[in-house]
């Protein structure tokens, strides 16, 4: 238990700052499959607009959500893989996506990486 000395019920100043996070569902996904981008912030309204960017280990953009809101403090958007046009090598990758806000602040995160196989393997029965 602690014990409290000086005065008590006074106010006191401190600058609260808003924060960002961004992550996927998963760690690790096939291409066609399904995952959701999750976005939680601190300290944003909502209908805050959030830019969304799915990249590779080189920073080459694949897919960019623009138009993404937040209500209540998150966001989930379900993200299909889905890169067949793209003309990516057929090896394992690993993508992150990164979100932006600009207004009311300027605010910038990035997930960690999700591995994701480009190629289904074939099994033997």
């Amino acid at each position: 238990m602690y014990e409290f000395e000086g005065e008590q019920d006074t106010l006191i100043q401190a600058t609260v700052h808003p924060r960002l996070h961004v992550e996927w569902s998963q760690r690790h996904a096939w291409h066609g499959q399904t995952v959701t981008i999750q976005v939680r912030s601190e300290l944003l309204n909502d209908g805050t607009a959030v830019k969304l960017d799915v990249q590779d280990k080189d920073g080459k953009v694949l897919d960019t959500f623009a138009a993404e809101t937040l209500t209540g403090n998150k966001l989930d958007k379900p993200y299909k893989i889905d890169w067949s046009a793209k003309n990516l090598p057929e090896d394992p990758h690993t993508f992150v996506v990164k979100a932006t806000v600009t207004a009311p602040v300027a605010l910038h995160a990035q997930s960690e990486p999700m591995a994701v196989d480009l190629v289904v393997p074939l099994f033997s029965a």
